[in-house]
């Protein structure tokens, strides 16, 4: 069972707003981790949209498809994206990694050990 929203915003505006953090904390971190993305933020939040978002909507149909997906988008980075660049949670690397098959993870344990 779903929980209730009580957002004054409709899920496509927190969606969109998720994957554009999500997007931009993982170009963020490559960055950080020296590593080279060839695709620009708008390619990264399309393949979001289309794989991640596409998956939920897909399965569960647009309404609890499009809250799924939101909510997983808000899992995948740090709850502080309004006040401070946006960072990726362990789960959004590990998701990100799955996405576009980077070595994320594997450089930030290299980097913090």
């Amino acid at each position: 069972m779903m929980a209730v929203n009580h957002s004054c915003l409709p899920v496509e505006v927190r969606t969109a707003v998720y994957r554009r953090a999500l997007a931009q904390g993982y170009l963020n971190t490559c960055k950080n981790l020296g590593i080279t993305v060839s695709a620009t933020l708008d390619e990264l939040q399309m393949t979001i949209a289309l794989e991640l978002e596409g998956f939920y909507v897909r399965r569960h149909g647009p309404d609890a498809g499009m809250e799924m997906a939101c909510t997983m988008l808000g899992d995948m980075v740090e709850p502080d994206l309004l006040t401070a660049p946006p960072r990726l949670t362990q789960f959004g690397v590990t998701m990100m990694d799955e996405l576009f098959c980077s070595q994320l993870a594997a450089a930030s344990r290299i980097t913090l050990h």
